[in-house]
């Protein structure tokens, strides 16, 4: 594995652009990638999909939310692969192939930023953008190895990128150490002090493969007292029964259209999974699901006040082997959403930490703040991760 071989996997080759940030700010001499959602002025978005690239127009002007960086000193080096329409919890495009990951290269990145893990991972970059729907920034993350925030849903802007499930989208990043990770994060929300009250989901290690929850286990040992809590009391299907049907209606009302084009260039399992999963949810599931979100979301705010912090498992278990059997990927990504799930029904911002390696492979624990608490969440991160590392 090569650097340049890490670079060609991370980076497409439409997004070969390189926008100078301000010359002084407190980002100045930093470098930074943006998943290829993101519009940059003078290049096409092409959604890991080879029919919206051809159809793309070049976009006039850059998506808000990268703005900040490059007027705090920050310069775009390019744009990063991503899954097919965000699509995927792994990385592996059919259309381009999966992007490298350094730190476990015989395992799959995570998805859908795999391609902004990927460069920030390999030290190409100091940070890169991602976004995170059910997990998208999370897991890349944990699998990688590095810090990675989804935040509060609506605080930073979406304007200039790819809509997938609307009530979920939000932007992200990564960077190899905590300290960078709040210094980006200051420039959307400021700087809070990290005094949070640490809350243990319990229940939520039992989701883990014995071996990997046994070494979470060891890592919140690390972090010092955490009040234990429940946080699936209505059962962890009724968790998931109240995600996929709001996320899948989304996707099909933003996407269903455009995919139904005849000669449309689809893999077979986003093919599937639009147009044979998401176009048949019955709308009365979809109803059903928006009253039940907003009980989960209400409850798990008074849980956590305002300075209450979650502590939960990034993903469930190593990362796959790339090219690992579709049926052991479908079981993995149910298992995993039953993690990621909570912050993205909850519109709840969460970070993941590097909590070390099992086999030599990264594995990450999560913390989740509260509401538009993404400062503290951030400040929280960078006091707690030394006692991971």
């Amino acid at each position: 594995m090569t650097p340049e071989a890490v670079r060609a996997s991370a980076f497409v080759a439409h997004g070969n652009v390189t926008l100078r940030g301000t010359a002084a700010g407190p980002l100045a001499g930093l470098t930074f990638a943006a998943k290829d959602l993101f519009d940059v002025a003078g290049t096409k978005s092409g959604w890991g999909n080879p029919d919206r690239l051809a159809e793309a127009p070049v976009a006039v002007s850059t998506a808000s939310a990268l703005l900040p960086a490059l007027a705090a000193g920050a310069t775009l080096i390019g744009k990063t692969h991503t899954d097919e329409l965000a699509s995927g919890m792994f990385g592996e495009n059919p259309h381009y192939g999966p992007p490298i990951n350094p730190r476990a290269p015989d395992r799959v990145p995570g998805g859908s930023s795999s391609g902004s893990a990927s460069a920030v991972a390999a030290g190409l970059c100091d940070f890169a953008f991602g976004t995170d729907t059910g997990g998208s920034v999370r897991v890349p993350a944990s699998f990688c190895g590095l810090l990675g925030i989804r935040t509060t849903h609506g605080r930073v802007s979406t304007a200039g990128l790819m809509p997938m499930a609307p009530s979920f989208d939000t932007v992200g990043w990564f960077a190899r150490d905590a300290t960078l990770l709040r210094r980006v994060g200051a420039l959307y929300f400021g700087v809070a002090a990290p005094s949070p009250q640490l809350l243990l989901a319990e229940d939520a290690f039992a989701i883990c493969t014995p071996e990997v929850g046994a070494a979470l286990r060891g890592a919140t040992d690390r972090l010092g007292g955490a009040a234990p809590v429940t946080l699936y009391a209505e059962g962890i299907p009724h968790w998931l029964d109240t995600f996929r049907p709001l996320q899948l209606g989304e996707l099909f009302a933003t996407h269903g259209t455009w995919a139904s084009v005849p000669g449309r260039r689809l893999s077979p399992l986003v093919d599937e999974r639009i147009l044979g999963i998401a176009a048949k949810v019955p709308p009365e599931a979809i109803a059903k699901a928006w009253l039940a979100r907003e009980a989960l979301a209400a409850r798990v705010q008074d849980m956590l006040g305002r300075d209450g912090v979650l502590v939960i498992p990034t993903a469930h278990d190593l990362p796959p082997k790339v090219g690992a059997p579709v049926s052991a990927q479908i079981d993995f990504r149910d298992r995993t959403l039953a993690l990621t799930c909570v912050a993205s029904l909850c519109r709840l911002p969460q970070v993941n930490l590097p909590a070390g390696t099992l086999h030599g492979v990264p594995i990450g624990l999560s913390v989740i703040g509260p509401r538009d608490g993404d400062a503290m969440l951030l400040a929280a991160a960078e006091a707690l991760a030394p006692a991971l590392a």
